[in-house]
């Protein structure tokens, strides 16, 4: 699709939706494996506490992430949509045990909360990132609500075809996103 950036949000979340879900496991690993490899080597991988989601529908992979995270003695949280329809960090360790939400995403069974204050670094899944930080994403404002008022790193963690020169039609809620990898 040609000026990406002219498109509304509605258009270019189909069509990123449609180009992340044509994209076969081998590419989703590699590109993966090639996110974790510049993490290994930034200034991210220095922090103490940290929010990765678990992937759905061809989003880029975070299990090595999160693996490597705990292995190093990190503390780890995912998100959850609580009951109020916020997200909620929840804990989690090598030995968690998960199971399905209403979304079909993984979340821990033990709901360990972990106070949003305490993230030093927040992976925050999208379906298109512009150069200055704006993100689309599903469309319902959980992350937007999320990091309103968080001091932490955000940083995409995307495919490259993700990141395009401008998102036009953002709104005063929308928050954006302080790094890429």
């Amino acid at each position: 699709m040609d000026n990406l950036w002219n498109a509304d949000k509605k258009t270019l979340r189909k069509y990123m939706m449609e180009k992340r879900n044509s994209l076969i496991s081998t590419q989703v690993q590699d590109y993966s494996q090639e996110l974790f490899n510049k993490f290994l080597v930034s200034d991210l991988n220095n922090y103490e506490s940290y929010m990765a989601y678990l992937p759905i529908r061809n989003e880029t992979d975070t299990h090595k992430l999160i693996d490597y995270l705990l292995s190093m003695g990190k503390l780890v949280s995912v998100p959850f949509i609580n009951e109020d329809n916020k997200i909620v960090p929840l804990m989690i360790n090598k030995n968690t045990s998960y199971e399905k939400d209403t979304f079909g995403i993984s979340i821990p069974k033990d709901k360990i909360i972990v106070s949003p204050e305490n993230i030093d670094v927040i992976f925050v899944p999208g379906l298109a990132f512009d150069r200055e930080g704006n993100r689309v994403g599903y469309g319902k404002g959980y992350y937007d609500n999320f990091l309103c008022n968080l001091k932490c790193i955000t940083c995409a963690w995307c495919y490259d075809f993700q990141i395009i020169d401008r998102i036009p039609d953002i709104s005063p809620n929308d928050v954006k996103i302080k790094r890429f990898l």
